[in-house]
């Protein structure tokens, strides 16, 4: 029926290149806590929106297959509320480094 072929992918990862700058050391000015900082939000943003999705649609579930119950209701209702209010805090502090970033001249290499 379906035949699915795999092809191999050479590419070379951020994580990869942050290993290769960190040997390198920051002689030549580069700044190796911008790059921690940078490939830290660039894998910490999706995984919170994933995260947050997971968690939301759990507490769907739970919503709509509470048959009324109130405790069940409040539950599910508290877990979505609780979901978003995280994931504003998680965009919130990636403000505040980025912030922090500039004020101290910390370029991050992540594109925020």
């Amino acid at each position: 029926m379906f035949t699915m072929t795999s092809s191999k992918i050479y590419a070379e990862s951020s994580l990869q290149k942050l290993l290769e700058k960190l040997e390198e050391g920051s002689s030549s000015g580069d700044q190796p806590l911008g790059d921690i900082i940078g490939l830290l939000l660039q894998f910490a943003i999706p995984l919170s929106g994933i995260c947050v999705f997971a968690l939301v649609a759990m507490a769907s579930y739970k919503l709509m297959t509470s048959r009324g119950d109130p405790d069940k209701l409040k539950d599910a209702k508290e877990q979505i509320t609780n979901a978003v209010i995280g994931f504003i805090f998680i965009l919130l502090s990636v403000v505040i480094l980025v912030l922090l970033g500039k004020i101290l001249n910390i370029e991050i290499e992540s594109g925020y």
